[in-house]
């Protein structure tokens, strides 16, 4: 029910439609899902936390059956896959998406309809076709090693989960230094360029949505200085919605800029 998605603080979900039959699904105002609506199927992009009832905002809107599809693995993108009996992301993404941020959560989502829902791969270059509109997969990961972008032909659009955004880019993967996952974002980002006459907007999961296509060659920018260690290193790590922070994954971090782009990553 919707009213399952009232709080005394407000709505947990609100919602807008940003192209024809492309919908925001705004999580707390901090995270956005999106919905692609076909002449047959339609789409939906991320999750969140699986708070509230994001299957009945999503049923408000069409009636036509969801093919649950996630960005990467990491909870709050995955955490509401469990409303539906069956979702697709790549094969990495599905070593992390029923891990929930704890054991309190945890419990809340093995309480929901289908904890035990059947994971479908998704692949670099496969194309899902959802009648009249087909989005194609592009593997782009790093900030999650299964981070999966989709290319809408419809939206015109790349939906970019935590890979790209204008606010920053957390490069917290544990089994690589700074550097290494910096010239492995350029060439994720690079992969996306070559997609451009694709797409004319970025959608990202966070801190704005759509964005310019210009942050692809900003983050290019960035993380070859990165790799090159002439990056300009800002006085601290502070993102939108949380208080500065000097340790990321239990190591020191810092957060250096160029144009629009900003990434916070490790310092060995």
């Amino acid at each position: 029910m919707l009213r399952d998605n009232v709080q005394d603080s407000g709505y947990i979900y609100g919602k807008w439609q940003n192209f024809p039959d492309t919908w925001v699904l705004c999580y707390r105002g901090t995270l956005y899902c999106y919905l692609l609506v076909g002449e047959e199927k339609a789409m939906l992009i991320d999750t969140a936390y699986g708070e509230g009832d994001l299957r009945a905002m999503v049923e408000s809107i069409t009636d036509k059956p969801v093919m649950v599809c996630n960005t990467h693995g990491h909870f709050d993108h995955t955490g509401g896959n469990a409303l539906w009996p069956e979702a697709w992301m790549s094969e990495e993404a599905s070593k992390d998406a029923k891990n929930a941020f704890g054991p309190e959560m945890q419990k809340k989502f093995n309480e929901m309809p289908h904890p035990d829902y059947e994971i479908h791969y998704l692949h670099d270059g496969d194309v899902i076709d959802l009648g009249g509109r087909k989005v194609t997969v592009v593997s782009i990961g790093c900030h999650h090693k299964g981070s999966l972008a989709y290319i809408d032909d419809k939206s015109r659009c790349v939906y970019s989960g935590d890979e790209l955004e204008s606010g920053q880019v957390l490069l917290l993967r544990t089994d690589l230094n700074a550097k290494e996952q910096a010239a492995l974002h350029k060439q994720n980002m690079e992969k996306l360029l070559s997609h451009e006459a694709e797409y004319d907007f970025v959608c990202p999961a966070h801190n704005g949505s759509p964005i310019s296509k210009q942050y692809i060659r900003d983050f290019i920018a960035l993380d070859a200085e990165i790799v090159a260690g002439t990056q300009k290193v800002m006085e601290d790590c502070a993102g939108y919605g949380f208080a500065p922070v000097h340790e990321m994954m239990g190591r020191k971090a810092e957060r250096a800029c160029h144009g629009g782009a900003s990434a916070v990553y490790p310092v060995e």
